[in-house]
């Protein structure tokens, strides 16, 4: 993270254009870049990382913006809700990944349900032709002779 405060932009009319420099090379460029009367002027940068999505119906969108906030620069990423159109294709892979044909598709959380909850304890697995959860048996590899 301390790498962050040694990335610089360019301001120009109190908004920020290009891309972040190094420090190091702002210096060897202009020792005095920093100088509030120096003829470009330049602000602290702060790199954030791409966040993850915190629904299964938003997306995060790969162009970020820079944008000063207390006169420190920073990476501003926009999270947006799918369209009716994404969020539809994303049911439909799910609903075409369900390896159980008498399992639904949660649209709400999207998540596989199956007709009768897994069991809280111990390990299960699910017969499709009981329709029920059985106890899972780790199965033993046979033994090869050579």
């Amino acid at each position: 993270m301390s790498s962050n405060f040694n990335l610089y932009i360019e301001i120009k009319d109190g908004e920020p254009i290009g891309h972040p420099y190094l420090k190091s090379n702002l210096e060897e460029f202009n020792p005095n870049f920093l100088d509030p009367n120096a003829e470009r002027k330049f602000c602290q940068f702060v790199r954030v990382p791409k966040p993850l999505p915190q629904k299964w119906d938003e997306i995060v969108l790969d162009n970020v913006e820079y944008k000063i906030i207390d006169g420190i620069c920073y990476d501003v990423w926009t999270i947006r809700d799918l369209t009716s159109e994404e969020r539809q294709e994303r049911l439909d892979n799910l609903a075409a990944s369900n390896p159980y044909s008498s399992w639904t598709v949660d649209e709400v959380n999207y998540d596989l349900i199956p007709p009768t909850p897994r069991p809280s304890e111990g390990s299960w697995e699910w017969d499709e032709a009981t329709l029920n959860w059985i106890p899972y048996v780790e199965s033993e590899e046979p033994e090869t002779t050579e």
